[in-house]
């Protein structure tokens, strides 16, 4: 431990604050100075969504830990307001303003943390000055935007990008009464995260839940009134109505000061790390969203701004500028989100993503009830596995419903990480009680239907195709086995339809043609599998069943 090792921390929100901690921890001795330009630390910027909708009453709920906790607990530094201007690599000294008085510091360093964060992305459109139209980044930016609510009784708002903060927030506008459209130029709601048929069941989610949805739009101009305040949003298709907008567009990394330090930057437009989370200069160190991460599946480095990967990431800062030697093994990619009765979540990579990477993969869409089906209150959720098929190491999985899909999540990520096959999965001593569980996770039956598919056992079709098949006025059956009870709740009405409830199937199979393409749907997709295996025994040529059944179509339904 040396007294005279000084540590100088440029960022005050997620990284730079447990670098700060941990460091002080591990040497109790170093002198140890965090340069914050604005006037909150250590700020729960996760938690914005759920402050403006009101669910979290109180900001002070957001501050994880105080200014003079940092001072009189951790006896840190704590310089609030003041701008981190210039790195001077050779002199060791990070020259920064005092943004109340304008003073300029020179601070001296031994070991520098970068910990800048990332800044939102603001698309150069026409009007996009007007009063009204927020970004959400800072606790000052939720402020903003309850107040601006609260002074104009805003009744409409449009959110612009589909990703997590704009389903977040487009919630949030809605919880406090206000007709919420979402625009996103790509073709699907959260299109970085999910393969198409997941994120359709979210879309269909979102039309249920009353919020207008239009993909495929690009914004091009915002329009004022005579105010001065947003009014309407154009894009290529269409005019929307908006009192309020925010743009949730994405972020970039906050990388000019250490651009200007002439610190090497990656080719994601991050800061370049190594394993050990040093910059280009060993004396340098940076973490969280303005850094570029290694993936852990396809070994390319990626950006994924998250405060538990900037968390992370600050331990280890805190811990190597103290002299330690831990490393950060990477990302996968992992995310959750609250999408009002939805959990949305997904780990590793997508059906497309696994390709792009140049894998084949083979995947399955699976429905699954969070504990046993005779247990009271269960709730449901679909899931998609991807599947390396040449290894059978499990690549990704997605899941989407109102279950706890958290739970599953959290599985997925410990088994990839340790580089489980679909044998494993499908193999997992997972807890079983009827409140908790079935006998079978719906893990588990995802990675049995990978299994039954790769024996040529089980035969899928995803639900886009059907949709296609049907649209095209297709010769051929959906079989529904379920029971009448259950057709009359709801079912997909075409042509092509007819119900054959399981239990009647054997005696009843005879009035199907042996030679006519036959697709079986049912809830979950168990019966429905079960239906394909009794017609394959009966020499049925063409049978298949529609991957995740009825609980992943995301389409119009009866």
């Amino acid at each position: 431990m040396n007294k005279d090792n000084r540590i100088v921390i440029i960022g005050g929100i997620a990284c730079g604050p447990k670098a700060a901690a941990r460091a002080r921890r591990c040497d109790p001795h170093a002198r140890i100075t965090i340069i914050e330009q604005d006037g909150g630390v250590s700020t729960a910027t996760c938690g914005f969504p759920y402050y403006v909708s009101g669910v979290i009453t109180s900001n002070d709920s957001l501050q994880v830990r105080g200014p003079d906790y940092f001072k009189s607990v951790l006896d840190i530094d704590l310089l609030l307001h003041t701008r981190a201007h210039k790195i001077d690599c050779n002199a060791h000294i990070v020259e920064a303003i005092d943004l109340k008085t304008d003073k300029k510091t020179g601070i001296e360093y031994d070991k520098l943390v970068i910990a800048t964060g990332s800044v939102p992305v603001v698309p150069d459109i026409e009007g996009k000055n007007l009063q009204g139209i927020f970004t959400l980044n800072k606790i000052e930016d939720a402020e903003m935007i309850k107040s601006y609510i609260a002074r104009n009784k805003i009744a409409k708002t449009v959110v612009i990008g589909a990703g997590f903060i704009g389903l977040e927030m487009a919630e949030a506008f809605s919880t406090l009464g206000t007709n919420v459209t979402i625009i996103e130029a790509l073709d699907r709601v959260m299109p970085e995260f999910f393969d198409f048929e997941m994120s359709a069941i979210l879309e269909k989610h979102l039309h249920d839940k009353g919020i207008n949805v239009h993909c495929g739009h690009r914004v091009t101009a915002f329009q004022g009134n005579g105010d001065g305040m947003v009014s309407t949003v154009i894009t290529d298709k269409t005019t929307v109505d908006a009192q309020l907008v925010l743009l949730a567009t994405g972020t970039r990394p906050n990388i000019q000061l250490a651009r200007d330090a002439k610190l090497k930057i990656g080719s994601c437009g991050g800061i370049a790390v190594n394993e050990y989370l040093q910059t280009s200069d060993p004396d340098i160190y940076a973490g969280g969203d303005c850094v570029q991460n290694l993936h852990r599946i396809t070994g390319k480095q990626v950006l994924v701004p998250l405060g538990s990967t900037a968390n992370k990431h600050g331990r280890i800062i805190g811990t190597n500028v103290t002299g330690g030697t831990d490393a950060f093994p990477g990302v996968l990619g992992t995310g959750i989100a609250k999408v009002f009765d939805f959990n949305a979540g997904r780990v590793g990579l997508t059906e497309v993503q696994a390709r792009q990477s140049g894998y084949t993969d083979i995947n399955c869409l699976t429905g699954g009830m969070e504990h046993a089906g005779y247990y009271p209150g269960w709730r449901d959720f679909v899931v998609k596995l991807v599947v390396d098929s040449k290894s059978n190491r499990v690549l990704g999985g997605q899941l989407i419903g109102a279950g706890d899909v958290a739970k599953r999540v959290d599985v997925l990520v410990t088994a990839i990480t340790f580089g489980a096959t679909i044998e494993d999965m499908a193999e997992l001593d997972l807890a079983y009680a009827p409140p908790y569980n079935g006998a079978f996770d719906p893990l588990h039956h995802a990675a049995n239907t990978i299994r039954n598919k790769q024996d040529n056992l089980a035969r899928g079709i995803p639900p886009a195709e059907v949709k296609a098949k049907l649209d095209n006025n297709d010769d051929f059956i959906l079989l529904d086995v379920r029971s009448p009870l259950e057709w009359r709740a709801f079912h997909i009405e075409a042509p092509q339809s007819q119900l054959i409830p399981l239990d009647k199937l054997r005696e009843k199979m005879n009035d199907l043609p042996l030679e006519k393409e036959i697709v079986i749907i049912c809830h979950t997709g168990v019966r429905a599998y079960i239906a394909q295996r009794i017609l394959d025994g009966a020499d049925f040529k063409n049978v298949r069943f529609m991957d995740g059944s009825l609980i992943s179509w995301p389409y119009q339904i009866k």
